[in-house]
């Protein structure tokens, strides 16, 4: 059967993907080829889920939940604000407005004219005389590793390699605390609401490490040769800074979405257990029970004490006295009749009818959903 569903997933699938020619060539291969197939199977998933998550009654965020919740908003706009180009290392290329053909005197002649140079730009003035490879090496790994790393040179002359070992620290730290976040916002500390996503948040932590240490490694430095003008240069070190930490606040942002949706119940939600359910009832049980006997010892001390007898004997008397005088009040029977009279008696029974059916769809739900937990038990 055709549905609105469908026409818009087939949409997608044919339409949409292909023409998605940003993305790497080999993942939109992939989603050209695997995107119709994957596509309403994780729709129908989700389908599920929802549909499952709506037979359990939605509650509001637990107090360990919304503390795990700051924690990671904290992280997101921490991650924002250090995306931002204003706490990332200068780029003297992008200062100068500077191409990367210019002789090293001439780049750091005009630097000289924004700002007062340093003994790090010495060392980079140095290093930039003596070969155009440092250049392609400072665009890639950034300023910090090109002067400080002693032994990136050797004999043999320049090692990218090196280089690459040296920023490797530098560069896992950031994912370190990451995780470390992520870890907490998933630990015990927060119930089973966070620790059912601790796999699932570690592996998404280590897989942008690796991600971002598989590219670097893999880059070729020396693409930047053929850049001709300042636009075409690509600042590698800059850029993958920026998408770290953008990829940080997003997996924090999709995190304490998915915290917030299965802990308040709106997604992936499960009913309780058939035990916790009989406990639960029994308890219950036990309470109503414990209230009827202290009833039950009241009412029979009342009865066996003359006093307390006659004092029940004289509420219900003046009670009885005070509403029949109220009730042959004409103002009380006017009032009386007049609601008697606009009283629709076919819709009081609709609803009465409905409520009765209600009562025994929930009756009829619950004997379904403790007859499929006894099904998983067994």
């Amino acid at each position: 059967m055709i549905s609105l569903q469908s026409i818009v997933l087939f949409l997608i699938s044919y339409f949409v993907i292909p023409r998605l020619t940003f993305l790497p060539k080999s993942l939109h291969g992939l989603l050209t080829i695997f995107g119709p197939f994957l596509l309403p199977r994780l729709v129908n998933l989700f389908n599920t889920s929802r549909a499952t998550s709506r037979s359990v009654p939605v509650r509001p965020v637990p107090t360990k939940v919304l503390r795990a919740l700051n924690i990671l908003f904290a992280s997101a706009v921490v991650s924002l604000v250090l995306s931002v180009p204003y706490f990332a290392p200068e780029n003297i290329f992008l200062k100068t407005q500077s191409r990367l053909q210019i002789q090293a005197d001439v780049l750091f002649a005009r630097l000289k004219l924004l700002r007062p140079l340093t003994e790090e730009d010495e060392v980079l003035r140095s290093k930039f005389s003596a070969s155009g490879q440092y250049k392609l090496l400072y665009l890639t790994y950034g300023p910090d590793t090109l002067i400080n790393c002693i032994w990136c040179t050797t004999s043999d002359g320049i090692d990218a390699q090196n280089y690459f070992l040296y920023s490797l620290p530098k560069m896992v730290t950031p994912h370190i605390f990451h995780l470390a976040v992520l870890g907490l916002a998933t630990s015990s500390l927060v119930g089973s609401e966070g620790s059912r996503f601790r796999t699932h948040a570690t592996i998404a932590g280590l897989l942008l490490m690796v991600a971002e240490i598989w590219f670097l490694n893999s880059y070729d430095v020396t693409l930047n040769k053929k850049a001709k003008v300042l636009q075409e240069l690509d600042f590698v070190h800059w850029r993958v800074r920026v998408l770290r930490y953008l990829a940080f606040a997003a997996s924090d942002g999709i995190l304490a979405c998915v915290l917030w949706a299965t802990s308040t119940n709106r997604w992936l939600a499960s009913p309780p257990a058939i035990a916790e359910r009989l406990e639960v009832t029994t308890r219950q049980a036990e309470e109503t029970l414990n209230k009827l006997r202290a009833l039950g010892l009241l009412t029979n001390s009342i009865n066996r004490d003359p006093a307390l007898r006659g004092v029940r004997e004289e509420y219900w008397q003046t009670e009885g006295t005070v509403m029949a005088e109220t009730v042959q009040e004409e103002e009380v029977m006017d009032t009386i009749n007049q609601a008697v009279n606009n009283l629709d008696l076919r819709s009081l029974e609709g609803r009465v009818g409905e409520v009765a059916d209600g009562i025994l769809a929930g009756i009829d739900g619950l004997r379904g959903s403790q007859t499929l937990s006894a099904s998983d038990m067994q």
